[in-house]
């Protein structure tokens, strides 16, 4: 009934190869248009991605996962559900792009910062289309399709993007190739859908109000609240920044975040991976369920902190890597690396959330996911309507980071009132500790030994040349290897998680 962890860690793979083969390219050609759109620029790209994530949320109507409950639960409805779906998603884009279309005329937006979002916003009514595709292929279990049509987009953009930026289109040439993007994912995702979906029939008698647009809005409201919650605590920081601010400081704020942006799918997709297992636990015992619960926190913090710290860590070439082919002597969003510095301790946060989330799911109160979603968006508003008058573009680091915290809080206050709350102690502590310790030794042992590569709190010796940076951060990773041994933080069976999700369920 829940289906084999097998099939999800294989689905799990197919939509990783999907999701960051459009990450990958898209991160060189971010290298492309940096030093060519300047701060202003890429101010003005952050501020019509956070516009249009928002959108799309709103857009979507929480329709994601409960189009693919519908479909696996009744397959001959496909296309009633599919087309009501639709309708809901381009009616919301509407409303939405109409809102948009009379803020954006009544706060009297510069030319170039209207054209790139009020364009950018027209992808929201193709990746509705998009995303309402990918759940049909979900429940049909034909992801391979889906990440076919990623892997196309992806390399449309990357060819357009690159091709119209050496023309000379700047960043709206950048908005074309969004747009075709879109078009090429369902151009080649909607022929394999139709062939291998379905069966594509009229819903009759009793379906046709079981598939009706009505109850499909109900169905998704509660999910729409809470998603559009987080979405906008996620993504309000860029808005508020160049309101609050320009440009110029939202485009220095969305370089630095541009590692939390890529590295938050790392716990969906583990969150993916390990939710059926934990689901067949919590059938039969809560307490198994909390175990499990509290080896997966323990096995994704064991790989999120460190990788935290080696973002902290290398931050400065991260940054300066993205502005390479600008003017010989400037560093224009040298500010970027403390934002990144700050804004990457926002992952082992979400890291947290995903676990907590899932095991909510299990105790079956995602009802309380509303509230969950509200309160950090509350928090994300005041704390940066505080900051960002003071602290610009480090205040909204340092919200983003405070949110995301109080997103973990709220978990775990819905979790008390459960027999599913995991203890925390050793999965919270234990990988934080070691990290700290391992890197607090290398740095001592580094100044007594090799004085000269001048090893710091908060950089690694990348100017000391490759063999300071791999010997420093080799030692590291030993050491913390020994500490979590040593300190029982891994143990022999926390293995039976890794044998459990390879396991075909009887």
């Amino acid at each position: 009934m829940l289906g084999a962890s097998r099939k999800i860690l294989k689905n799990t793979l197919l939509l990783t190869i999907g999701l960051y083969s459009g990450r990958f390219l898209a991160l060189f050609l971010r290298q492309k248009m940096t030093p060519i759109l300047d701060t202003e620029g890429i101010g003005i790209w952050t501020f019509a991605l956070s516009i249009t994530g928002i959108m799309q949320t709103i857009s979507n109507f929480g329709l994601g996962n409960l189009l693919t409950r519908e479909v696996s639960k009744a397959r001959r409805l496909t296309r009633p559900l599919l087309w009501n779906t639709l309708k809901v998603r381009w009616l919301m884009a509407a409303v939405c792009y109409t809102f948009l279309l009379g803020f954006a005329w009544a706060e009297g937006w510069p030319v170039l910062d209207r054209t790139v979002v009020l364009l950018m916003a027209l992808a929201v009514f193709l990746e509705g289309a998009g995303l309402a595709c990918d759940a049909v292929l979900q429940a049909h279990e034909k992801v391979q399709y889906q990440s076919l049509g990623q892997i196309a987009s992806a390399i449309l953009y990357f060819a357009l993007g690159w091709w119209w930026l050496d023309a000379g289109y700047g960043i709206v040439g950048l908005v074309w190739a969004n747009l075709a993007s879109r078009v090429i994912r369902l151009a080649v995702m909607v022929p394999f859908m139709v062939r291998h979906a379905g069966p594509w029939q009229r819903a009759e008698g009793d379906d046709v109000a079981a598939t009706s647009m009505r109850r499909l809005m109900v169905m998704g409201f509660p999910i729409f609240l809470a998603t559009t919650f987080a979405t906008i605590y996620s993504q309000i920081d860029s808005v508020m920044l160049k309101n609050m601010m320009d440009n110029a400081a939202t485009g220095i704020y969305g370089q630095g975040r541009q590692a939390l942006n890529i590295l938050v799918l790392v716990p969906a997709l583990f969150g993916l991976a390990f939710f059926p297992s934990m689901a067949r636990y919590g059938q039969s015992s809560p307490r198994d369920a909390a175990r499990l619960g509290e080896r997966a926190l323990r096995f994704i913090l064991v790989a999120i902190v460190p990788l935290s710290f080696f973002i902290m860590f290398t931050a400065r070439p991260i940054i300066m890597w993205f502005e390479k082919g600008s003017a010989a002597g400037t560093f224009l969003f040298a500010d970027s690396v403390t934002v990144m510095r700050i804004g990457i301790w926002g992952l082992p946060m979400h890291a947290i959330a995903v676990v907590m989330n899932r095991l909510l799911l299990t105790a079956e109160r995602e009802r309380y996911f509303v509230v969950i979603g509200l309160v950090p968006m509350l928090a994300n508003i005041a704390l940066n309507l505080f900051l960002i008058p003071r602290y610009s573009y480090y205040g909204a680091a340092v919200a983003t980071v405070l949110s995301l915290a109080v997103n973990v809080v709220m978990h775990l206050v819905f979790l008390r009132g459960t027999n599913f709350l995991p203890p925390l102690r050793r999965a919270l502590l234990g990988p934080a500790l070691a990290a700290l310790a391992s890197w607090g030794g290398v740095v001592l042992l580094g100044r007594l030994v090799v004085p000269d590569w001048g090893l710091g709190w908060l950089a690694l010796p990348l100017g000391r040349g490759w063999w300071a940076f791999l010997a420093t951060s080799f030692l590291m990773l030993g050491l913390y290897a020994v500490l979590l041994a040593v300190g029982r933080v891994v143990r022999a069976d926390d293995l039976r998680l890794l044998k459990e999700l390879r396991q075909t369920p009887r």
